[in-house]
């Protein structure tokens, strides 16, 4: 079900948006025949004058024409990809369904906490809706449906009316670009997700060792060596950094201690499916 351009490779672990969405979408349309190339493009510039420099706005425009964070709410139906066993609705009733929420929106009813409440995509509907930040060329395969509803919106704005992707009838909203940059050290224990072979330790003791890596830090230790120390995730090797991401691709409750704290701001010991995190927020 449906839940960034960092400036690190972020650990496949705790990128959530993808993995958790529905997964094999239809394949896109081929593309059409290039058109041919002038060979010589007409100047940027009259001859004689200058370019003028960008405004501020100029770069937020273009900021806005490439990169969106969206916030779906899903209405699934039977037989739409990956809807749980215990959805039972059909198209049609998804569909009146969706219609009867986007009148409660419509009438002011806050999107977060609506998408919590009623949304069939529990990664999403967990961090109030958002599946993610992305840029245009780099917009999920899954929420393809959503992309274009998505740019054509104004920062904050709700789409008119329901958009039917694979996994379901999505009410649409384009949610303001927040991104942070973090380091964190993770411990994981033998059955949590991602967790290989090698890692023996119960959840119980990888809690108390998560808890004894936050005393070395607490007690002056550098963040970094106590990561290349402690961590199991790869970002060990960066000191525990994982660089600056845009809401809605890490693990809901990692991502809501990290944007719930200051720059040189640091977390207790935070639990996701992954394991036991210390998290400090990085200017960015």
């Amino acid at each position: 079900m449906p839940t960034f351009r960092p400036h690190i490779v972020l650990p496949v672990t705790l990128l959530l948006t993808a993995c958790s969405a529905p997964a094999e979408p239809a394949p896109a349309p081929a593309a059409t025949p290039a058109t041919a190339v002038p060979s010589a493009p007409p100047p940027a510039v009259a001859p004689g004058h200058t370019a003028k420099p960008a405004t501020e706005h100029d770069l937020q425009q273009a900021a806005l024409a490439n990169e969106a964070c969206g916030q779906i709410l899903v209405v699934a139906f039977s037989g739409a990809l990956q809807a749980a066993d215990s959805i039972k609705r059909s198209r049609p009733e998804a569909i009146a369904r969706a219609g009867e929420l986007l009148e409660q929106l419509k009438k002011g009813a806050d999107f977060a906490e609506l998408a919590r409440k009623e949304s069939d995509a529990p990664t999403s509907a967990a961090r109030g809706g958002i599946m993610g930040t992305f840029h245009r060329d780099e917009w999920p395969e899954i929420h393809k449906a959503i992309k274009d509803p998505v740019f054509a919106l104004q920062v904050g704005g709700l789409a008119e009316a329901p958009v039917e992707a694979e996994y379901g009838v999505a009410l649409v909203r384009r949610c303001p670009v927040e991104k942070a940059r973090s380091r964190h050290i993770l411990v994981r224990y033998k059955g949590a997700k991602k967790a290989d072979g090698d890692i023996k330790r119960t959840k119980a003791e990888a809690k108390a060792f998560a808890d004894a890596c936050l005393k070395r830090i607490e007690g002056g230790e550098d963040f970094a060596k106590v990561a290349a120390d402690c961590s199991n995730d790869a970002s060990k090797d960066r000191g525990g950094d994982i660089g600056l991401v845009g809401r809605g691709l890490l693990a809901p409750p990692y991502e809501a201690a990290l944007f719930g704290m200051k720059p040189g701001e640091r977390s207790g010991v935070i639990e996701t499916d992954f394991g036991f995190h210390v998290i400090e927020r990085l200017p960015d």
